[in-house]
């Protein structure tokens, strides 16, 4: 039922005109139900739409073929197909709520606070003698002898260390002072090692045959995007031809992309497997970095990497219908 709604979908974005958006959902469709001969019937009337007369031969006898295998009428497989019946939902009764359980009530404890007595403490009064009399007067002279044995004691342990560094002036406030260390030399930074720059591709890279850079530059160029070709890039082995970075920016997303240009459209087929409908594929024994999807048209491949927003259906447009 899945593939139905996708084959009727594309039938009605094909209707409005609206031909990319039904070549999408068909790719998608193939790719997860790639024996539906339906659908390769349906992209054929697209590729028909957007003169791309050799794809939509290829998928006409695809969907014959699987048509006879399925045991399909071609006048089934070409017709536009019903839209699948939904069976109504059962109204579900309404859900009564159900009352909480009624709590018993609590009874708290009744808490006494036992009452604390704080104990009576007496301050013992001190006497102080009377202004003028003898005993304030020994009190006073007892506080200037202790003072005086006080300068004595000091006065004695100066002259011990007369002849030692120790500085013992106590209204000299320098010699408690620490030392200031010497600042510590800072240590050269280390030489910083340049990073080689990226290898640029060399000019036989963009050359190709019937297309070249330069014709997918136009192609992209025409649909308002601003391309930048970069370095080669990684993570690609095992492939005949190098690729090399493409950036493409738009108003509404970028795209990231490795494209790889042949010298002729027979040179791809030594490192892919290129079925008609789907999707290329690295033959054994060849690696690619991570990606989104894959692009061929005629000698190149392009492998996007990422994409944000409506670059990547704007480049593949203008991939597709590029010049040479």
């Amino acid at each position: 039922m899945l593939v139905e709604r996708k084959n009727a979908e594309a039938r009605r974005l094909a209707a409005r005109g609206r031909l990319r958006d039904a070549l999408n959902t068909l790719n998608e469709a193939i790719y997860t139900t790639p024996g539906y001969p339906h659908l390769y019937a349906t992209r054929a009337i697209v590729f028909d739409r957007l003169g791309m007369f050799p794809q939509a031969e290829a998928d006409r006898d695809r969907a014959l073929n699987l048509a006879r295998e399925g045991g399909y009428t071609e006048e089934e497989v070409f017709a536009d197909p019903e839209p699948p019946r939904e069976r109504p939902a059962a109204p579900r009764a309404p859900r009564t709520p159900r009352a909480p359980p009624a709590l018993p009530p609590v009874h708290l404890p009744r808490v006494s606070i036992p009452r604390v007595e704080m104990p009576h403490v007496q301050i013992p009064r001190v006497t102080l003698p009377p202004p003028g009399s003898r005993a304030e007067l020994m009190v006073v002279l007892t506080a200037i002898g202790g003072l005086a044995g006080v300068v004595l004691l000091l006065f004695l342990v100066g002259r011990a260390f007369s002849d030692s560094d120790v500085n013992l002036n106590l209204f000299d406030f320098q010699s408690f002072q620490a030392a200031t260390p010497a600042p510590e030399a800072t240590p050269a930074p280390a030489a910083v090692t340049a990073t080689p720059p990226p290898p640029t591709p060399p000019p036989e890279v963009f050359a190709g045959s019937p297309y070249s850079f330069a014709s997918l530059q136009n192609a992209w160029q025409g649909k308002g995007l601003t391309v930048a070709a970069g370095a080669v890039s990684g993570g690609f082995n095992g492939f005949k031809k190098p690729a090399f970075d493409v950036n493409l920016a738009h108003t509404g997303g970028n795209a990231a992309l490795s494209v790889l240009i042949y010298g002729s459209p027979d040179e791809p087929k030594e490192d892919w497997d290129l079925p008609s409908g789907s999707r290329p594929a690295p033959k054994e024994g060849r690696s690619l970095p991570g990606h989104e999807t894959i692009w061929w048209n005629s000698n190149v491949i392009v492998v996007v990497r990422n994409s944000s927003g409506d670059a990547n259906n704007t480049a593949l447009e203008a991939f597709l219908n590029a010049s040479p």
